[in-house]
């Protein structure tokens, strides 16, 4: 058999979804993207490096549009708040016109440089998406196909709402990605660095 080089997929070739729908119940009900973090908000943070490259850049949020705004091309309201990320990524497959959608939630606080290349090289030519883990730690970070929708839709409609049932029941694939997992869940972590 004669080998193959991967072949990675551009960022033109993607949109990329930023998830901000969520209560931040959990960091006192603020808007997670807004923390600030060394002088600068964390979706700031996040976006300011390699998003233009992207086809588009569309934010699904909670509250606060007007802030979002100044970072993605498109945004719009979470139709459904706290009802978990499932939710979320669903709605920016509907927003999504390229075949591709890459999604990042807004408290991301690093983000390692290769993150969108390691996912593309894991995801085959049927593979739904493919979704990051850091130390078997799940996390929203992931690229879909946009007719993945229709998955998520069903299973939404089975009354799921987490993350882990796209692992363990619709088979999407997992890539070990250290430190993507490195987001904020609550205020103290945010001061702790």
């Amino acid at each position: 058999m004669i080998p193959q080089t991967t072949t990675f997929l551009h960022r033109s070739e993607f949109t990329l979804g930023i998830l901000a729908g969520g209560s931040g119940r959990r960091a006192g009900r603020r808007d997670k993207g807004l923390l600030v973090t060394g002088g600068r908000t964390l979706i700031e943070k996040m976006l300011t490096e390699g998003s233009n490259e992207f086809a588009e850049t569309i934010a699904c949020c909670r509250e606060n549009h007007w802030f979002y705004s100044m970072f993605a091309d498109r945004v719009f309201s979470d139709s459904r708040s706290d009802e978990g990320p499932l939710w979320g990524i669903t709605n920016l497959l509907g927003a999504t016109e390229t075949e591709f959608l890459a999604v990042l939630p807004c408290d991301q606080k690093t983000l390692p440089h290769e993150w969108l290349d390691r996912l593309t090289e894991a995801m085959g030519a049927d593979d739904m998406g493919v979704f990051a883990s850091d130390g078997g730690r799940h996390t929203p970070c992931g690229v879909l196909r946009r007719d993945a929708g229709v998955v998520l839709e069903e299973a939404l409609r089975q009354g799921h709402r987490s993350l882990q049932v796209l692992f363990d029941d619709l088979g999407f694939k997992v890539v070990e990605i250290p430190s993507i997992g490195d987001d904020v869940d609550t205020i103290s972590k945010l001061q702790s660095d």
